[in-house]
């Protein structure tokens, strides 16, 4: 039965607290378990933009020979730059400047835990709300994002606040809150455009033109400061870092990225391959197990005569927009958490979960009893963090590895020098910061260059070749 406004508003302790327990788990593993270090050229690439906005300028003069500089995502041609939008790489920024970049996220996620917390406890009282934060705080996509420097958990708290906008606005009927959730769509188009522009699509299934007008007047300013960033970083409002990173990314890996949305998708059994493997893992892997289908539960438990039926709607379209868009965007293996585009339908899951175990809990006791039903849950809620364990397991030594390089740098107390990094893909590990001031240079230099070659072009330094391996060989050459 759901509980009075009333109960609900004396009922914030646990909540709270439960929240600061998880913020507090994703500031360890990021800060302890990740080091701090971004592993993905993704994470790279928007710290990369964040020391340069925390320095107040948009982008940074290339250095010399920057052809043998290159670093994945990151355009440099008369200046160096990363090619996402600036929303990530901005908030990072006041990390940097704070001395605690790590600790970004994890607030990032704090915040989205609250706002998915308060819209779900308003809809469907205050038990709902605890599982929701339990759901979308233990669920392993959600965990591990939380602790990285991804901009999937920006993304995701600027949509859980357009998604509570929404909420007041179906509560109070005030003509602000579209216009500050359109705001909130609007910072997440300037972190991640797509999602923003499936989260504002969602919105139709409200059916008002007065709260699309509404929001679109919120969000218009971000996303003229997206298209005048564009302006400013690559030369045309409708030029975006993707395709000023095209040819970087032909010379490093000797063909085209792919476009990121094709119909052709649809016929090609290697990209529906791949988005049934998207699917398939968000579903078993990444979420909470179990929780998926119990939020599909959900939809259906929340009738067209219940007072939450309005938002019941808004989560359904807000998990099925970027599910049907999956199926024409590209989706092959990368290094991060496979279905991390999904990352916002996390919101849906979250808030239909409770109305959905509801209705499931009461068959299962029929079918099992009610001491397996609620073994079932606790089964579920203890498999999550093992598939956090799991991961962890896979990807620490591989950020060992990619840090290694610089460890055994500092190791062998090289504190002047040129390195050339010899591995399969030395742009993932050629990092100089934006300035490339520092005493140290890595190079993804060509494999056929020499030392000597490296030595003519850098006169007076020593120069090292530094081979990929679980245990980095650092060797003085020239």
């Amino acid at each position: 039965m759901t509980e009075s406004p009333g109960a609900d508003r004396r009922s914030v302790a646990v909540p709270l607290i439960l929240i600061a327990l998880l913020g507090g788990v994703y500031a360890v593993l990021s800060r302890v378990a990740l080091n701090g270090f971004p592993f993905s050229g993704d994470e790279y690439a928007c710290f990369l933009q964040a020391e340069i906005f925390a320095r107040g300028l948009l982008h940074a003069p290339a250095p010399p020979h920057p052809e043998l500089l290159r670093v994945d995502h990151v355009v440099m041609d008369a200046w160096v730059r990363a090619k996402y939008p600036p929303g990530t790489s901005a908030l990072l920024a006041l990390g940097i400047r704070a001395g605690a970049p790590w600790l970004v996220t994890p607030l990032e996620a704090v915040i989205a835990l609250v706002a998915i917390w308060r819209t779900t406890l308003a809809h469907l009282g205050s038990r709902a709300g605890v599982m929701a934060i339990v759901v979308m705080g233990l669920s392993p996509l959600f965990v591990f994002q939380a602790a990285t420097f991804f901009g999937h958990t920006p993304t995701t708290m600027w949509l859980a606040l357009a998604f509570a906008a929404t909420s007041l606005w179906l509560r109070t009927g005030s003509s602000a809150w579209p216009v500050l959730g359109g705001a909130a769509i609007g910072c997440a188009f300037l972190t991640r455009p797509g999602d923003a522009a499936y989260f504002g699509a969602a919105l139709l299934v409200l059916r008002s033109p007065r709260v699309i007008g509404l929001t679109a007047l919120g969000a218009a300013p971000f996303v003229v400061a997206h298209l005048a960033y564009q302006d400013a970083q690559f030369g045309s409002p409708l030029a975006d870092g993707y395709h000023a990173y095209e040819p970087t990314f032909r010379a490093i890996y000797g063909e085209g990225s792919g476009h990121p949305l094709s119909l052709l998708y649809l016929v090609s059994p290697k990209e529906q391959a791949n988005h049934l493997d998207v699917l398939r893992s968000f579903t078993m892997e990444w979420t909470v197990p179990g929780t998926v289908l119990v939020a599909i539960i959900g939809a259906y438990a929340i009738g067209r005569d219940h007072p939450a039926r309005a938002m019941r709607d808004l989560a359904v379209a807000v998990a099925a927009i970027p599910a049907a868009m999956l199926l024409v965007s590209i989706a092959d293996p990368d290094d991060g958490a496979r279905p991390r585009y999904l990352s916002t339908a996390l919101l849906s899951v979250a808030f239909l979960s409770s109305p959905g175990w509801d209705a499931a809990s009461a068959a299962l006791r029929g079918l099992v009893g009610p001491r397996m039903t609620r073994l079932t849950a606790v089964a579920a809620l203890v498999g999550a963090p093992v598939e956090v364990g799991a991961f962890l397991g896979h990807r620490l030594p591989e950020v060992w590895e990619r840090e290694g390089l610089f460890a055994e740098v500092r190791a062998e107390q090289i504190e002047r020098g040129v390195v050339i990094v010899r591995a399969d893909w030395p742009t993932r590990y050629a990092r100089n910061g934006p300035f490339f001031d520092g005493p140290v240079v890595y190079l993804s230099a060509p494999a056929d260059m020499t030392p000597e070659q490296v030595a003519a072009i850098y006169p007076g330094r020593p120069v090292y070749e530094a081979t990929e391996g679980r245990h980095w060989r650092v060797i003085r050459r020239a």
